[in-house]
């Protein structure tokens, strides 16, 4: 079991438990530090404003961005939930969020599939996602699971797709040093183009990347090797988690899981000092 999960969703964004079992889960697995780094969402962020002798809970999020032609993810750590920029940002994406599932469930009507957004069983102050449409589907007996769901009409060049608005990296990289957080690559093993990684490394070092999620559960062990060298060369901290949803069948990314040691955590926390 890993000291430190970092990278951990709560039913505030596309996971099913909530901030507070993530917290009990935590605690029974032995796992001395967490983050829930919901997607574009601080909602579950006001348990970092609890107590606890036998855990810490450091404030995240995940940020879904464009660089060039694809999609990156930043996760930002300690920021300041009370940041009036964070907080317009995120209500920004949030209203683009909905906007974007009206406009996916008018489209499944022309097909005869015939949701609400209140079918979707989900807070919309919260973030809502294709997810729920998927999970919708399967309850109302569109579909008999969420994999058929999902490919069949939600994602690019079917029916129902709708491109989402997402932030810029260098403006999601500036929200979150700006509300005095340190901003992490995400998973770096899900890029598509492999050959770039250490080129995109470099240019978000630029703009302020501090670190590099090293360990995850997409990574094979030749790519977390090598995230951990890029680490050492451009002088960058490393983090990881398991990116735990609470769905069942995963097995491989339960809480604590993934994540770094002892000794990487507190260079993470002695950067933050």
């Amino acid at each position: 079991m890993k000291y430190a999960d970092l990278h951990i969703h709560s039913n505030y964004s596309d996971g099913n438990m909530t901030p507070e079992d993530i917290i009990n889960i935590a605690r029974e697995s032995g796992v001395k530090s967490i983050s829930i780094t919901d997607h574009d969402s601080i909602a579950s962020q006001y348990v970092v404003e609890k107590e606890y002798t036998d855990i810490t809970v450091i404030p995240g999020i995940e940020l879904s961005t464009e660089y060039e032609d694809f999609e990156l993810h930043i996760l930002g750590y300690f920021i300041n939930m009370n940041d009036s920029n964070l907080i317009n940002i995120v209500d920004k994406l949030n209203k683009s969020r909905i906007e974007r599932i009206e406009e996916i469930l008018f489209n499944l009507k022309k097909h005869d599939i015939k949701l609400e957004l209140d079918d979707l069983d989900v807070d919309l102050n919260s973030t809502v996602g294709r997810s729920h449409v998927a999970n919708a589907m399967v309850r109302k007996g569109y579909f008999e699971n969420y994999k058929a769901a999902f490919t069949n009409y939600l994602v690019k060049g079917k029916p129902a797709y709708v491109k989402g608005y997402k932030l810029n990296y260098k403006e999601a990289i500036k929200v979150i040093s700006n509300a005095g957080g340190i901003a992490v690559l995400a998973h770096p093993g899900q890029i598509y183009k492999a050959s770039a990684v250490e080129s995109i490394i470099k240019n978000l070092k630029f703009y302020g990347l501090k670190g590099v999620e090293v360990y995850h559960p997409s990574h094979t062990r030749e790519q977390t090797n090598n995230f951990h060298n890029l680490c050492k060369k451009y002088k960058l901290l490393v983090t990881g988690g398991s990116d735990f949803h609470g769905k069942e069948g995963c097995k491989e990314n339960l809480i604590g899981s993934f994540g770094i040691s002892e000794n990487l955590f507190n260079k993470l926390i002695n950067s933050k000092k």
